[in-house]
């Protein structure tokens, strides 16, 4: 069940980010968080919207979680909210973009750690978490591609 979220938690969602990314998000949402962390939004028309007689598995879009170390893990919907993120942004190049959207975890020089947007040409595709030169993905099974193009 996914309740409104209220505005202190709202406002730690947007100071993770700004730790994380160094940026805000673009427009503003009505917020909802499920019991397992997950959370959705959903445009600000809907504020007055009764949803109670209507029957829908969740409201709104995935727009990410917050991990169990605090820190929050955007979906691919979510990374295409962030307003010109500025640290912790990894840009792939086609090679491992298609690697990445295959579901495999990509070998890197790079010395960061942590959850990193994903940032192929002018599109945010997600994140994923950097590790001793790894990035792990995050990308759902049913979204992958199947083959290379």
């Amino acid at each position: 069940m996914l309740q409104i979220m209220k505005n202190k938690q709202i406002r730690e969602i947007f100071k993770k980010i700004e730790d994380q990314f160094s940026c805000g998000i673009k427009g503003e949402y009505l917020f909802f968080i499920s019991n397992k962390n997950k959370v959705y939004v959903i445009s600000q028309d809907y504020r007055d919207h009764d949803f109670s007689k209507l029957r829908v598995n969740n409201k709104g879009s995935y727009f990410g979680a917050i991990e169990d170390d605090s820190s929050f893990r955007l979906s691919i919907e979510g990374s295409e909210l962030l307003d010109n993120p500025q640290k912790n942004v990894l840009e792939l190049d086609d090679e491992e973009f298609q690697a990445y959207m295959a579901g495999e975890n990509l070998r890197l020089n790079n010395e960061g750690k942590g959850i990193q947007v994903i940032k192929y040409k002018n599109h945010f595709v997600g994140t994923g978490k950097l590790s001793n030169n790894t990035l792990f993905n995050f990308i759902p099974k049913s979204r992958r591609g199947k083959e290379k193009i």
